[in-house]
């Protein structure tokens, strides 16, 4: 029924839970379990091996290489034998009936695309359930209170996909390698007639940044950066076809003054350098793929920008939040590329 598919990078301290979480998963006979392993140095990779040795539903797969979050799942997914796919990475543990509500969920929904509420690792604060829309810098903004129940925009969570919408809409992109995959692939799950559903009595608990961590969620980095507002752009350039592409302007006045902030707190020019120049050089990069993959969603495009500007667009500024912990912290740590 399920293919579960988790890539590991060096997550040896949180494999022991994992893997308990899903051995106590209710429809745990139900199941198979692909550990994609991109080539990690710390041990991590032997221990998962050994582990599944002794599951008759567990695969070992090792990619030979680090190929991001979406490269080692489109690897995980070319194996996998599921009705549904579950991408997450092995700093989670799933609640026991985790799986049973997101199958019972998407049947009932009928849709291509789902998420589970992503809550604290060691508590039940939430950290995500998706996104309500995005905003005019084409940021993915939260949902408020009065709007639980809408199906989101984007998922902000770990995915839980049927096959058949994976497959049609191409996987996930490797070329973005960490940050913003979840938003590229709800873009083009919704631009193909598919929806996303949240599921919220499906919990995952995940160690990511945990709300009470200030220290952590006011540390960034200038490779995050780079990723981060690289694919952004690249997310707009590949799924606008008409009047949403004045977004890659308005992110890119956004990335702007994020870089010459970041910079002044920094006392570096480097961060302009990996928040705003190299992602744009890189975006001119890769022109010639953009222009392959604007093509290939060409071919099964069933809404356009019109469709998703009335359902999903909204005048809240989606980096807002993090607006407020920069103020209240009153600084952020950047750490230098490597």
């Amino acid at each position: 029924m399920v293919s579960v598919i988790a890539v590991n990078y060096n997550g040896k301290e949180w494999l022991a839970r994992f893997f308990s979480s899903l051995r106590g998963q209710t429809i745990f006979d139900r199941i198979e379990v692909i550990l994609v392993d991109n080539s990690s140095t710390d041990g991590s990779a032997e221990i998962c091996r050994k582990e599944l040795e002794t599951w008759s539903n567990g695969t070992f797969l090792a990619t030979g290489g680090n190929f991001g979050f979406g490269g080692g799942n489109n690897r995980g997914a070319a194996v996998a034998r599921g009705k549904y796919f579950l991408f997450v990475n092995p700093d989670v543990w799933l609640e026991p009936n985790c799986l049973a509500e997101l199958v019972t969920g998407m049947d009932k929904a009928g849709t291509g695309m789902g998420c589970a509420l992503l809550l604290d690792y060691d508590s039940n604060n939430i950290q995500a359930r998706g996104a309500a829309g995005f905003d005019i810098f084409g940021c993915m903004t939260n949902f408020r209170e009065d709007e639980v129940g809408r199906e989101p925009f984007a998922v902000a969570t770990f995915f839980f996909v049927q096959r058949d919408t994976f497959q049609k809409v191409g996987g996930f992109d490797e070329e973005f390698f960490l940050y913003n995959e979840e938003m590229d692939l709800s873009w083009r799950a919704w631009i193909a007639g598919s929806a996303v559903t949240m599921i919220d009595s499906a919990r995952i608990h995940h160690q990511g940044v945990s709300s009470g961590d200030r220290t952590v969620e006011n540390r960034t980095n200038e490779k995050k950066r780079f990723y981060a507002n690289r694919n952004q752009i690249l997310t707009l350039l590949k799924n606008s076809h008409g009047p949403l592409l004045v977004l890659v302007l308005t992110q890119t006045a956004l990335m702007a003054v994020e870089a010459i902030v970041g910079a002044l707190l920094a006392r570096s020019f480097s961060f302009v350098r990996w928040s705003l120049l190299k992602p744009l050089a890189d975006c001119w990069r890769l022109r010639r793929y953009l222009i392959s993959e604007r093509r290939k969603i060409r071919s099964y495009r069933r809404r356009g920008d019109f469709w998703m500007i009335r359902r999903f667009f909204t005048l809240r500024f989606g980096r807002w939040p993090d607006v407020k912990r920069l103020l209240q912290a009153r600084g952020v740590i950047i750490d230098k590329a490597r």
